[in-house]
């Protein structure tokens, strides 16, 4: 069976959970039930060009950490369970892809970064409860493209004109999906 997926402009209840400079990204939300490796890996594969950061907040599953360090893939710790790994390779994205689901189906958000001229010690996240997260030493002019990858989909921060919509979105993933044009924005 094919999965469905549906596209459509973030809720606001969602773009307020990062603390971003406001009117700089357009906000999208692509929802897939049960996000798998597949999905993620072609949609940054499709997307964007090497390198791309991935924040992994937390990784309180002992075996990612271990697929880190026995792959030996090049990683900032940041905090007691935090990794940023800045990618350049299809091998270790596929690696950290697999990570990732595993982290989001955990109920955990991975954070995605594409731009130029950035570093790892600029993505550390701070988060309080009751607070938008926020990278405070991160400069968002740098910044392409952000994403939040959870356990049901992704939302896309982007200002980049060949993916600010939902309609354009749909280009960079896999036609191994269907898309729900019934609940997109399309």
């Amino acid at each position: 069976m094919i999965k469905q997926y549906f596209v459509q402009y973030s809720y606001d209840s969602i773009i307020n959970d990062f603390s971003l400079p406001n009117e700089m990204f357009k906000s999208i939300t692509v929802g897939i039930r049960d996000i798998e490796t597949d999905f993620l890996f072609t949609f940054v594969q499709n997307m964007f060009s090497f390198p791309v950061f991935f924040v992994l907040e937390s990784v309180i599953l002992e075996h990612i950490e271990r697929v880190i360090l026995e792959k030996k893939i090049p990683s900032y710790k940041f905090a007691s369970d935090g990794f940023i790994i800045k990618i350049d390779s299809v091998d270790t994205l596929e690696v950290i892809c697999d990570c990732t689901v595993d982290l989001a189906l955990n109920g955990f958000s991975v954070y995605i970064f594409f731009g130029q001229g950035l570093s790892e010690g600029d993505l550390v996240p701070t988060s309080n409860w009751d607070k938008p997260l926020e990278f405070k030493i991160l400069d968002f002019e740098k910044v392409d493209t952000f994403i939040d990858v959870h356990e049901v989909g992704l939302t896309i921060f982007s200002d980049n004109d060949k993916y600010n919509s939902p309609r354009k979105v749909t280009d960079y993933i896999s036609k191994a999906y269907l898309l729900d044009i019934e609940n997109s924005d399309i």
